[in-house]
């Protein structure tokens, strides 16, 4: 009987111990704060990494080294700030948006708007002209 008992105070000091270990195991360490603090990208960074693909949307003929030749930086160096965007979904939104932003932007200064209505003009006929041809042929 005496033995059950030790058995049952061991069996609950061991489950004890096993969710303390879980739930003080989930907590962040200060080493893990670090690495977060590594992988954070400043607001310089992301403007230096966003202008480097807007160079390069820009003018497709331009090489990333290229551009970075240019700006001073090392390869390694924009590596580096592009792999710590990648990993935030939040950044690479940014950075697409900006993007997107900019080639409209560029896309709209390019051509004229009279020229861009004249484009759905010029379908329009195409498109009726086979309809002429059908009652032509019977």
């Amino acid at each position: 009987m005496l033995s059950r008992v030790y058995g049952m105070v061991l069996g609950v000091g061991a489950v004890g111990i096993l969710i303390g270990a879980l739930l003080f195991g989930l907590r962040p360490q200060a080493q893990e704060a670090g690495e977060n603090e590594a992988d954070q990208v400043s607001s310089s960074e992301l403007d230096l990494y966003i202008g480097v693909y807007t160079a390069m949307q820009a003018d497709h003929d331009l090489t990333l080294e290229t551009v970075l030749a240019q700006r001073g930086v090392p390869l390694a160096t924009f590596r580096n700030i592009e792999r710590r965007v990648q990993k935030q979904e939040r950044l690479v939104r940014k950075v697409r948006e900006a993007l997107q932003t900019q080639a409209k932007a560029r896309a709209e200064a390019m051509g004229p708007p009279s020229a861009r209505a004249d484009v759905p003009a010029a379908k329009a006929p195409a498109a009726k002209a086979p309809a002429a041809k059908a009652p032509a042929g019977k």
